[in-house]
């Protein structure tokens, strides 16, 4: 499953060069990762209330193309690896007009206990949950 999310670059987002700076990449892989798991039925509030953490363990981000303000963008995300320990998305940024990525990233996720933050085996502890996010995982 590939879910996403469109984005319009705001003046606030660029740097004096007037490109997009690079730490706003993050927060819009942050924004399309909330609703891809909201498109498999579930929010962050509700895996928080359940014990469910995803603490970032690693990001990547490679810059192809310059996106500046006003720019319209999609960005894709989906899963690429599932592990009972981990959970890894990836991303694509195209630029309105741009048939290809203007910039690509993956995040790396640990399950974790939200009460004590260590790591949890979310196949064996959230079996259902494993399971329906086993069926998405883009091969």
């Amino acid at each position: 499953m590939i879910s996403e999310i469109k984005v319009e670059v705001r003046y606030a987002e660029t740097d004096k060069m007037g490109i997009t700076h690079h730490s706003v990449y993050p927060i819009w892989y942050e924004l399309a990762r909330t609703e891809f798991i909201k498109n498999i039925g579930i929010t962050y509030t509700d895996m928080e209330n359940q014990g469910i953490m995803l603490p970032l363990s690693e990001l990547n981000c490679k810059y192809i193309m310059p996106s500046t303000y006003e720019d319209k963008l999609k960005i894709k995300v989906w899963i690429s690896k599932l592990t009972p320990a981990r959970v890894e998305f990836c991303y694509e940024t195209y630029k309105e007009g741009i048939d290809r990525p203007i910039a690509t990233g993956k995040t790396t996720h640990a399950w974790a206990n939200s009460k004590t933050l260590k790591p949890m085996n979310f196949k064996r502890n959230f079996p259902k949950y494993y399971e329906e996010i086993e069926k998405i995982v883009e091969k």
